[in-house]
């Protein structure tokens, strides 16, 4: 009996098969998780494997396993890849890479940038400024890992009458470095000016800006 050796299948072949398996009814009407699932599949494929070994020799049955391990690495890389890949952009999108500076640091950064017309960088370090002032002040919890508007979320709470401004800084800090950038003095300004009514804002009452 002549038994057709499979192809080692390509990354878009493989992604419709495991798109194909893990949608069965089966899959979903045991409320087992997709993982769970998936370690069964497996389970049944090389089961298969197993049952054909006697029909096509050991030969083929070598093949088989080689080909099936093969296909099962391309289908765990392309499930784990775009996890990994989240997880790295999650952690590129933080506010604080490593930043060990002070709020007064990175105070004089920001005012560095502005003088050399930097409207990017000065709108970031205005913006990580206010952030580390913030902290300092023990008015939000301090998280190395927090997003820019994950920070200006915490921010809002402590000081609410700002909330609108720094919620533009915080998109404004987004676009700068993860966007196109092109920001311009007046937001750069902007961002300046929400440092400054931090500095002399109190918690929970209307913020003002500096004389």
């Amino acid at each position: 009996m002549r038994v057709d050796i499979p192809v080692t299948p390509d990354a878009d072949t493989a992604r419709e098969w495991a798109r194909e398996e893990l949608a069965k009814a089966e899959y979903i009407d045991q409320g087992t998780t997709w993982f769970e699932s998936f370690l069964q599949w497996l389970q049944e494929l090389f089961d298969g494997v197993g049952s054909l070994g006697g029909a096509i020799g050991p030969l083929g049955t070598i093949l088989l396993v080689v080909l099936a391990v093969a296909a099962v690495g391309i289908i765990v890389w392309l499930v784990l890849g775009p996890l990994r890949r989240s997880r790295r952009a999650a952690a590129a999108g933080a506010v604080f890479d490593d930043d060990g500076r002070s709020s007064q640091q990175i105070h004089d950064a920001a005012a560095t940038a502005g003088d050399e017309a930097q409207w990017d960088l000065a709108a970031m370090e205005w913006f990580r400024a206010a952030v580390r002032l913030m902290e300092e002040r023990r008015l939000i919890v301090d998280s190395p890992g927090a997003t820019a508007r994950e920070a200006a979320v915490r921010i809002e709470t402590a000081v609410p009458d700002l909330a609108g401004d720094v919620a533009v800084d915080a998109e404004s800090f987004d676009v700068a470095r993860y966007g196109s950038g092109g920001l311009t003095k007046t937001d750069a300004d902007h961002a300046r000016a929400t440092y400054d009514s931090l500095v002399h804002a109190r918690p929970g009452a209307r913020a003002e800006a500096p004389a």
